[in-house]
């Protein structure tokens, strides 16, 4: 009997022993985060920090995909993404997608008036007043970009002269260039000249005077008219032709065609020019690219001797280049001239 009494106390306390083991695995740990149900309870949702990064105004249909990121606590798995108008949802960028944090946007005006007043908002999927938004962003909606010339033909024109033109447009950035270019019909065009960049897309424009650009007369001209910005928005017009007889020159000699000169010597190069300013901008010229840093002299008078020490300014392109001078008037940058070619040896 003594034997059963205290095998039966033993069990007893095992029991007891094993009870209160259970019991401290069953409430866990970590204090009142467990709210009494075990394990620890997750972080709340919360979608902050929505933003584009630096940018906040976009050209649509010109700009690429935008970097939208945002911070997320909790554990939802998924948001949608809407486009704000004055604070009023107008657009369903992306109906579900994963809440990592990223998501490439392309922007889009979602069909609504371009300003300043838009906005992204990101929502938890499954998580009443989840959401954080990015307010204040541009957009322009530059996609059905389009350009008409009012006129249909240009009569003969003369350098001098004045010239009305005028055009019609559709959803530009509000300005545009107008460029002079030669397209004879055999060859690709060839760009003579800025008539005007960056005026306002107000569809009328005053050439005034026309000019060649001292391409001189032509019968193959045709103007461009071009957003800027916006990638193939552009017309041009027929051919016209042109007639100037006052084409400015420049011309650079006083050495032999071809020769050597090695660095350090002297080179006397004579300046001339027909109906310029007198004075011209020398610089070197490797193949038809300016050399960097090549700037010779500036303001030459022109019809006189103008000695150069001899240097290729550091260039790089070879053991024996083919050097050109160039000279530009110093108030015409259109009225350009070229030496023969000479060698500077290394």
């Amino acid at each position: 009997m003594r034997f059963g009494r205290g095998f039966g106390a033993r069990a007893r306390r095992a029991a007891v022993t094993t009870a209160m083991m259970a019991l401290v695995a069953t409430a866990g740990c970590g204090g009142g985060d467990d709210d009494g149900g075990g394990g620890i309870q997750p972080e709340p949702c919360s979608i902050t920090n929505v933003t584009t990064g630096t940018q906040a105004s976009w050209l649509v249909g010109v700009d690429g995909p935008v970097n939208l990121r945002w911070d997320r606590t909790g554990t939802a798995e998924a948001v949608k993404i809407e486009l704000l108008k004055a604070g009023s949802v107008v657009h369903d960028v992306v109906p579900s997608t994963d809440n990592d944090g990223f998501f490439l946007w392309l922007p889009s005006t979602g069909g609504q008036p371009d300003g300043s007043d838009f906005g992204l908002r990101v929502t938890a999927l499954g998580e009443a007043g989840c959401s954080g938004e990015r307010n204040g962003l541009t957009m322009r909606d530059v996609s059905g970009c389009e350009l008409a010339w009012n006129v249909v033909e240009i009569a003969d024109v003369i350098a001098g002269q004045t010239l009305n033109l005028s055009w019609t447009s559709t959803a530009t950035t509000g300005t545009v260039d107008i460029e002079l270019w030669q397209d004879d019909l055999g060859s690709e065009p060839q760009l003579v000249g800025v008539v005007v960049a960056g005026t306002d897309d107000d569809g009328a424009y005053t050439w005034e005077p026309i000019d060649s650009f001292h391409f001189g007369s032509n019968d193959w001209f045709v103007l461009r008219l071009a957003d800027p910005i916006v990638p193939d928005c552009e017309v041009w017009t027929e051919t016209f032709r042109m007639t100037d007889t006052v084409v400015c020159s420049c011309a650079v000699s006083g050495f032999p065609v071809g020769g050597t000169f090695a660095p350090g010597s002297t080179m006397s190069l004579f300046i001339e020019q027909e109906n310029g300013s007198g004075l011209v901008d020398l610089r070197l010229v490797a193949g038809a690219l300016p050399v960097t840093n090549g700037t010779i002299a500036t303001n030459v008078p022109v019809g006189q001797y103008h000695d150069w020490v001899v240097t290729d300014y550091g260039f790089a392109g070879g053991e024996r280049t083919r050097f050109r001078i160039r000279a530009t008037d110093s108030a015409d940058g259109y009225c350009v001239g070229q030496s023969d070619v000479f060698t500077i040896p290394r």
